[in-house]
C-alpha cells in the first residue's frame, strides 16, 4: 500500500535515520568490569531493588530526568552531564544505607572504592548519529544505550509544536426513502419521502490544539489537558454527580526505538494510550512527578514501600532535600504521603477499608496498577492516531522516513460468523421473525461426526453438569442452535436421559451441584461415583467431554495472609480447579460455564437468565471451547488452506506449535517452572479429508492425541525445571530447549511419513531466550558462540537426540504490542469540491513489509472482539477530549456513555518465516498462517496465534495451576514479597 492522499503511512513506524537524529548528542559512560562487579556485591543474587531505585530517583531529580543507569551497572547515559561529585555522593550514601547507616552519617563518609570508581569513569560526549550508519545487507547493530537515549530525543521534537486536533463530520445526502417491499415511499401528498445517509466524512474546520510535554521513558503526556467526568462536559449541560466524578486520565503518546526484521535502520515505534490516574499511592506501583516546566520532563519513578504507604524513594528524597532541590515538588511529596498515612490511620481506628478520593490534578500523579472499573474506558480510538501521524508528518517533515507496507494479494475463506450479506428487507423480516443474522459458529455435525470417527470413535457423548435450571436451559438453548436438527431438546430432558443431538452425538443431563460446588471439605470422589455411570455407560468406543457449571468464589484474604498463601487457599476452594483435577484424573476433558454474574460496588451476586437467541456468547464459546479440546476439527482449516494458489505445497506440511512460559519465582527466589507445550496439527492427504492434531508435553514425554494431552498434563502438577545441570539463566533455557528437540526427534521418527515436511510456529517475545536465530540482530548471519549452549533455532540442532532432519520453516509470531506496528486509518480520496475523506478506519488484510534485504516479514491486523461487540465506532470520529458521560435514566433515555466505554484500536500479530528451506515458499507460509489464525478451531472469531500455537497456548491457560508460584510446601514468602 502506498502512501495516501494526505501523505501519511499506513502504520506509525519511522526510521531511525542519521537525518533525524542529527546535531543530538547524549553524555556517557561506560563502567568497567571491577565497578560492575562490586555494584553485583552490593545488591546480591536477589537484585535488592531498594539500592537502585534510591540512585535512579536521585540521578533523575537531580539532573532533570533523563538520565538512566543500567540495573546491572553496564553504562548511564543522560542529556546532560553529570558531575564526577554527584555520583560519588550518591553512590557512597547507597553503600552507607546498606552498611545501616543514616543520611547524616553517609554524607560524612570516606568515599568507598566502587563511589570512586563510578565517578573516575570517563564521561563521554558522543554523536547518537554515529551509531546508525546503515549496514549493507545487515541489521542494524546499535549499543543499548541507543534505545533508552533516542525516544528523549524524539518525544522532545514532537513536544516543541502543538497537537492538533479536531472530530470527523459526517457528510450527509438525502436519498429516496423506500417500503419493506422495495417501492418507493410517499407522504400523505404522494410526494416521494426523503432520508438522510452518510456518504462519508470530512475533518471539522473548527480545530483546537492541546501541548504535550515529554516524559523522562520517551515518552509524551498531555499533562495540562485531562478527561474525566469533570472535564467532559454535555453540550445539554445535563449534571453528571456520581461516586467516581473525581477520576480522571491523561492522554499519552510513546515513542521506543527497536528493530525490525531486515530493515536496515532501527525504527521508531509510535502509539497512542490513555494513563489513568491513580486515588492514591498507597496501592499505585509508579507515579508521574511534574517538575515545573523550563524544558523539563515529568519524571517517572517507581514508588517504594514505606510502612503502609507507598511514595518515592524517601532515602533519595532526604539526599534531595540536602541538596537543596526544587523545595515545592519535595514538600508535596511529603504531604501527599502524610494525608493518605491519615486516611489510612483513621480507617484502621475505625475498623474500616480505607478508601480515597482522587484529588484534583497536581504535580504528582500516580498511576491505576490494574485494569479496574474506572470512569474513563482504556483506548484512545482510531482517530486519534490518525491525528498523530499528522502530527508527526508537522513536526518532522523530510525528516520523518517511513516504513512502508504493501496488502499482500490473498483473499480469507468466509467465517460462519462473517455478516451475511442481505437487503435491508430480508433484514428486517429476519429480526421480525426472530432469527439470527448470522451463525455462531458452531461446525456442522457432521463435521464433527467425522472428527471423532478420525480419532478412532464411534460416538460422541457430552455429559452436562449442573445445578442452576437457569443454567441448565442455557445449555440446552446452545446445543439446540448448534445441532438444529435434534428434536430431543425441544422437551425437557431428565435427569440422565440420553438426548440423540446427531448422528453419532448424544448429550445428557446431571444435577452435580455438590460435586460442582465450592469448598475445600468436599470430598468430590465420593460426589463422582453418584455419576460416574452417566459417563461409564458410553463405552470404550466413545468419546466423553464434561461441560460443566460454575462460578467465582466470592473469598477474602485473610489478615496475615500472603497473595501466594491466598491463591493457594482459593485453588482448593474453588470447584473449577478441583472438578477439572478430577476429570482430568479420569481421561475426561472439560468446559466450564459461569452460571453466576458477580455483584459490584456492594450489589449482591445475581443469576444469569438465559439471555435472546444468539446473544449467549459465553455459553456458545463453552461449547466451542469443549470441542477444541475433544480434538474436534471441521472442515474449515482445510477449506482455508485450500483457498491459497499454492494450496498443495501447504497441505503438504505438519504445522507444529511451540508454547513456552516461565511461570513466577518459586520462594527460593532462583529455580522456575517452564512450561512447555508443543501440539502438531496433520493435514489429511485428502483435501476433503478429516485433519488431526497432537500435542507433546515433558510430563507426557510423547505425542499423543490433543485430548489425552489435556487430561495427563491437567491430572498432574506443573513440573520444575530444576532437576537439570544448569545453574545459571540461559543454561536453564538452554536446557527446555533441549526438550523441544526431544520432542521435534520424536515427531519426525514416530508420527511423520519420510517424505512429509513440517513448519514451526512460535512466539519469538516468549522463546528469544531459547534461540539465538530469533533475534532480530542475528537474522543477516548466523553467530557461532562457541560457549552458548543454545541452538540457533528448533529442530536446527546437531548431534544425539537432535531431529533427523530440520523443519521446512520456522516462523516467528509476535503480538507484543511495543514491537509490532501500529494502524493507522487510511485516508484512500479527497475530493476537494466537498472535502469529502474515504475513510478506510479499520483493515484486517494481511502487510508486507518492504524490506531492505532478506526475507520480508507480514503483520496481519486485527479488529479485537470486543472492538465489535461494544461498539467500534467510538473514537473513530473524535478523541477522547469530546467522548460524551452520557446520561442515566429509563432504558428509552440512556445514553452511551462514551468516556467510560473502551476505545479499540487494531491489534497486529507479526508473521515472519525466519528460516525457510529451498524449495519453500515464504510467502505462502505468511498466507497460511495468517488462514490459520483467520480460521480457528473453536474461536467464532481470528485469533492472535495460528491453530496450532493457539491450541498449544490454550492446553496451559486450562492447567487448574496455571499461574501458580510455588507448590504448597515452598509457600514462605513475606508479604513485600508476595507484592
Amino acid at each position: 500500500m502506498t502512501d495516501n492522499a494526505l501523505g501519511l503511512p499506513n502504520t506509525l513506524t519511522l526510521r531511525c535515520t542519521p537525518a533525524l537524529l542529527e546535531g543530538q548528542k547524549v553524555h556517557l559512560r561506560i563502567f568497567a568490569k571491577a565497578e560492575r562487579d562490586a555494584w553485583y556485591n552490593l545488591i546480591g543474587d536477589d537484585n535488592k531493588s531498594l539500592p537502585y531505585s534510591t540512585a535512579v530517583t536521585y540521578l533523575k531529580f537531580k539532573t532533570g530526568g533523563y538520565v538512566y543507569l543500567d540495573k546491572y551497572l553496564e553504562y548511564l547515559v543522560s542529556l546532560e552531564p553529570i558531575s564526577d561529585d554527584t555520583l560519588r555522593h550518591v553512590f557512597s550514601c547507597i553503600i552507607g544505607y546498606g552498611a545501616g547507616l543514616s543520611t547524616d552519617q553517609t554524607v560524612l563518609l570516606e568515599p568507598p572504592p566502587l563511589a570512586q570508581g563510578v565517578a573516575a569513569t570517563p564521561q563521554q560526549t558522543v554523536e547518537m548519529t554515529r551509531f546508525l550508519t546503515p549496514r549493507e545487507g545487515r541489521q542494524p547493530k546499535c549499543p543499548n544505550w541507543m534505545y533508552v537515549a533516542v525516544p528523549w530525543v524524539i518525544s522532545k521534537m514532537l513536544a516543541e509544536k502543538p497537537f492538533t486536533l479536531y472530530d470527523l463530520l459526517p457528510i450527509i445526502t438525502k436519498v429516496p426513502a423506500k417500503e419493506k417491499d422495495g417501492s418507493p415511499k410517499l407522504d400523505e401528498h404522494g410526494e416521494q419521502v426523503y432520508k438522510n445517509r452518510t456518504s462519508g466524512w470530512k475533518a471539522n474546520p473548527n480545530r483546537r490544539t492541546v501541548t504535550y510535554v515529554p516524559d523522562s521513558r520517551g515518552g509524551l503526556l498531555a499533562w495540562d489537558h485531562p478527561f474525566g467526568r469533570k472535564y467532559n462536559v454535555r453540550d445539554d449541560g445535563t449534571a453528571v454527580n456520581t461516586a467516581s466524578e473525581a477520576q480522571y486520565a491523561m492522554s499519552r503518546i510513546s515513542v521506543a526505538m527497536k528493530t525490525q526484521p531486515n530493515i536496515a535502520d532501527p525504527v521508531i515505534l509510535l502509539d497512542a494510550h490513555v494513563t489513568r490516574i491513580h486515588s492514591n499511592m498507597r496501592f499505585a506501583k509508579s507515579s508521574y512527578v511534574y517538575q515545573g516546566g523550563d524544558g523539563l520532563p515529568v519524571l517517572h519513578t517507581e514508588l517504594v514501600r514505606n510502612g503502609t504507604v507507598r511514595q518515592v524513594n524517601q532515602r533519595a528524597l532526604e539526599l534531595l532535600a540536602r541538596d537543596a532541590m526544587n523545595l515545592e515538588v519535595l514538600d508535596e511529596l511529603a504531604r501527599r504521603a502524610a494525608d493518605e498515612q491519615a486516611v489510612i490511620d483513621r480507617a484502621e481506628a475505625d475498623d474500616v477499608f480505607a478508601s480515597f478520593i482522587t484529588p484534583e490534578p497536581g504535580i504528582t500523579r500516580p498511576l491505576l496498577p490494574k485494569n479496574d472499573n474506572f470512569a474513563v474506558g482504556t483506548g484512545p480510538g482510531t482517530l486519534h492516531l490518525r491525528l498523530l501521524a499528522e502530527h508527526v508528518k508537522k513536526v518532522l517533515g523530510t525528516k520523518a522516513a517511513w516504513v512502508h507496507f504493501d496488502v499482500e494479494p490473498m483473499t480469507f475463506e468466509g467465517r460462519p460468523t462473517d455478516k451475511q450479506k442481505m437487503s435491508p428487507q430480508e433484514r428486517t423480516l429476519r429480526v421480525e421473525a426472530g432469527e439470527l443474522l448470522h451463525s455462531i459458529g458452531f461446525p456442522p455435525p457432521a463435521d464433527i461426526s467425522a472428527s471423532v470417527r478420525a480419532q478412532g470413535f464411534e460416538q460422541l457423548r457430552i455429559v452436562c453438569l449442573w445445578y442452576r435450571h437457569s443454567t441448565r436451559l442455557r445449555m440446552i438453548n446452545a446445543l439446540s442452535i448448534a445441532f438444529p436438527e435434534s428434536k430431543g431438546l425441544t422437551a425437557d430432558p431428565q435427569q440422565g436421559d440420553e438426548i440423540h443431538l446427531a448422528e453419532g452425538i448424544h448429550v445428557v443431563f446431571c444435577n452435580a451441584e455438590r460435586l460442582l460446588s465450592h469448598g475445600a471439605d468436599i470430598d468430590r470422589e465420593l460426589e463422582w461415583k453418584g455419576i460416574a455411570d452417566d459417563f461409564a455407560k458410553a463405552g470404550p468406543g466413545v468419546l466423553v467431554g464434561a461441560w460443566c457449571e460454575t462460578e467465582i468464589p466470592e473469598l477474602k484474604r485473610q489478615p496475615g495472609e500472603t497473595a501466594a498463601q491466598f491463591a493457594l487457599r482459593a485453588e482448593r476452594y474453588d470447584g473449577k480447579f478441583q472438578v477439572r483435577r478430577l476429570l482430568a484424573t479420569k481421561g475426561i476433558v472439560s468446559q466450564f460455564t459461569k452460571g453466576l454474574q458477580p455483584g459490584t460496588f456492594g450489589r449482591a451476586s445475581s443469576e444469569i437468565s438465559p439471555p435472546k437467541p444468539g446473544k449467549d456468547h459465553a455459553a456458545y464459546m463453552a461449547l466451542l471451547d469443549l470441542n477444541r479440546s475433544l480434538g474436534i476439527i471441521d472442515q474449515r482449516l482445510a477449506r482455508a488452506i485450500g483457498k491459497d494458489r499454492r494450496a498443495d505445497d501447504a497441505r503438504n506440511l505438519v504445522y507444529v506449535g511451540i508454547h513456552v512460559r516461565r511461570q513466577a519465582k518459586t520462594a527460593d527466589g532462583k529455580n522456575t517452572k517452564r512450561v512447555i507445550v508443543a501440539t502438531a496439527l496433520f493435514p489429511s492427504a485428502d483435501p476433503d479429508g478429516v485433519w488431526t492434531m497432537k500435542a507433546w508435553t515433558p510430563q507426557i514425554g510423547q505425542w499423543v492425541p490433543y485430548r489425552q494431552a489435556i487430561t495427563t498434563f491437567h491430572a498432574s502438577d506443573f513440573a520444575l525445571h530444576v532437576d537439570g545441570k544448569g545453574k545459571t539463566e540461559k543454561q536453564r533455557w538452554a536446557e527446555a530447549a533441549e526438550d523441544v528437540e526431544a520432542a521435534l526427534a520424536s515427531l519426525v521418527s514416530d508420527e511423520m511419513e519420510p517424505d512429509t515436511e513440517y513448519v514451526i510456529t512460535l512466539d519469538g517475545h516468549s522463546c528469544r531466550r531459547m534461540w539465538t536465530g530469533l533475534h532480530n540482530e542475528n537474522q543477516s548471519y548466523q553467530a557461532t558462540d562457541i560457549a552458548d549452549p543454545r541452538t540457533w533455532l528448533p529442530g536446527h540442532g546437531k548431534g544425539r537426540g537432535a531431529p533427523r532432519r530440520k523443519p521446512a520453516g520456522v516462523i516467528r509470531m509476535n503480538i507484543n504490542a511495543e514491537e509490532v506496528p501500529q494502524l493507522i486509518p487510511v485516508v484512500t480520496e479527497v475530493a476537494a469540491e466537498d472535502e469529502k475523506e474515504g475513510i478506510d478506519f479499520t483493515s484486517t488484510k494481511l502487510h508486507r513489509a518492504r524490506v531492505d534485504f532478506g526475507n520480508p516479514f507480514w503483520v496481519l491486523f486485527n479488529v479485537p472482539r470486543n472492538y465489535q461487540a461494544k461498539g467500534g465506532s467510538l473514537g473513530s470520529k473524535i478523541t477522547r477530549w469530546d467522548a460524551d458521560p452520557g446520561k442515566a435514566g429509563d432504558e428509552d433515555e440512556r445514553e452511551t456513555n462514551e468516556l467510560k466505554s473502551p476505545w479499540w484500536a487494531m491489534t497486529a500479530t507479526e508473521i515472519y518465516p525466519v528460516a525457510v528451506a529451498d524449495g519453500i515458499d515464504s510467502a505462502m507460509l505468511a498466507r497460511t498462517t495468517a488462514r490459520l489464525c483467520h480460521q480457528t478451531i473453536a474461536w467464532a472469531d481470528r485469533s492472535r496465534y495460528p491453530v496450532p500455537l493457539h491450541a498449544a497456548k490454550q492446553l496451559d491457560l486450562d492447567h487448574p495451576q496455571y499461574r501458580r508460584s510455588a507448590p504448597p510446601e515452598e509457600l514462605n514468602q513475606t508479604e513485600d514479597d508476595a507484592q
